[in-house]
């Protein structure tokens, strides 16, 4: 295989892993929804097993009323919106993690943050709601470490990086087959459209036998 190729096939595994896990996250309520209305009109119930029948039926309609929002976010999150002022990346993300530590803290987490001054090119409603939705997901992930640092820092003249370490992505004690990116779900392509709208990226980088660390890529201004 050509390096171009590889490349090709390495930058389409995470839409296809999405592709198939959006299609999972949907047909599961739907199915399940389903059962338990088919159940509700051929079974002879009581009126407390009726019940039952109708909320599990409401519990699947509203997870799958979830999914479809998800996949609104989705759509919105390929329009960069209006780019036109400088953001101050170091003052965004303090007040993103100011935000959002006390869902870290009644996790048992912490969150570190520093960052170099560095202005974007950014909306900043969009770019906030893409660092929440992956935070959110790697809040969410099992992890070795108690905490979670983030760092910011300007790569050259074009490209400011921002890491994130300890956040509990997959550990393997060497090298395998297994060890590639998690699964790629609605959050984190959210997060990943979020980024590329401004011409940046979102990447997972496997670390055997150490956490996994993620890499936040955006242009910068001056």
């Amino acid at each position: 295989m050509s390096a171009s190729a590889a490349a090709s096939a390495t930058e389409l595994a995470p839409r296809r892993d999405f592709a198939s896990n959006v299609f999972h996250d949907l047909s599961q309520p739907l199915t399940a929804l389903q059962c338990s209305l088919e159940l509700a009109l051929v079974r002879d119930q009581t009126l407390e097993e009726f019940r039952a029948s109708v909320e599990a039926a409401l519990q699947n309609a509203e997870r799958l009323r979830q999914r479809l929002l998800l996949l609104r976010e989705l759509s919105d999150a390929e329009d960069a919106g209006d780019t036109s002022a400088p953001l101050a990346l170091d003052r965004l993300l303090q007040q993103l993690r100011e935000d959002i530590l006390p869902l870290f803290e009644s996790a048992g987490r912490s969150f570190e943050l520093t960052c170099a001054a560095v202005k974007v090119a950014a909306n900043e409603a969009k770019l906030v709601r893409g660092f929440f939705y992956l935070l959110e997901f790697l809040l969410r992930c099992p992890s070795p470490s108690h905490g979670l640092s983030m760092r910011g820092e300007r790569k050259d003249q074009q490209q400011v990086e921002i890491c994130i370490a300890g956040c509990g992505a997959r550990v393997d004690a060497a090298p395998s087959d297994d060890c590639c990116e998690p699964d790629w779900n609605g959050e984190l392509e959210i997060a990943r459209r979020t980024f590329c709208a401004v011409g940046g990226d979102l990447i997972w980088g496997a670390s055997p036998g150490l956490p996994g660390v993620w890499i936040v890529r955006l242009p910068c201004i001056g």
